[in-house]
């Protein structure tokens, strides 16, 4: 009994190494704010996802529209904008179908902005973060 409390007192400690360490990877391979996810990168960092924006693009042969997220996308593009994943902007990008009723033969464009600073003045400017395009009707879905 006494060895397995030795060991079960290293549970909290690998557990929050874990969350730590898949944060780092998240927030280095999937763009995952610095400020979600279970780190301490607010402390470090001021990419926040409220300062992220969101441009969706309606492109078809002959127009390319920004588009407006609806109210009920707000929560799904709060979502893509914390961690941007390929998987996260494709199903934002079907919900916009969706609920726009776009035509099949339409792309969809979705860009994912962050406010960076320049390193010598600190002026603010925007960095393209992701990059997502839906061409319309795909077979495999």
């Amino acid at each position: 009994m006494t060895r397995w409390r030795s060991h079960v007192q290293w549970l909290p400690v690998v557990i929050l190494l874990g969350v730590a360490l898949n944060q780092q990877r998240l927030a280095h391979f999937q763009d995952l704010s610095p400020w979600s996810g279970g780190g301490f990168g607010m402390f470090a960092s001021t990419d926040s996802p409220a300062d992220r924006h969101l441009h969706v693009y309606e492109l078809s042969q002959a127009l390319r529209r920004e588009l407006d997220i609806p109210p009920g996308l707000e929560e799904e593009a709060r979502r893509a904008l914390t961690l941007p994943t390929e998987y996260r902007l494709d199903k934002l990008s079907r919900l916009l179908r969706e609920e726009l009723q776009l035509p099949p033969q339409v792309a969809v464009e979705i860009q994912v902005w962050m406010r960076d600073y320049d390193a010598g003045n600190l002026t603010p400017r925007g960095r393209l973060l992701r990059h997502f395009r839906d061409d319309g009707v795909d077979a495999a879905r």
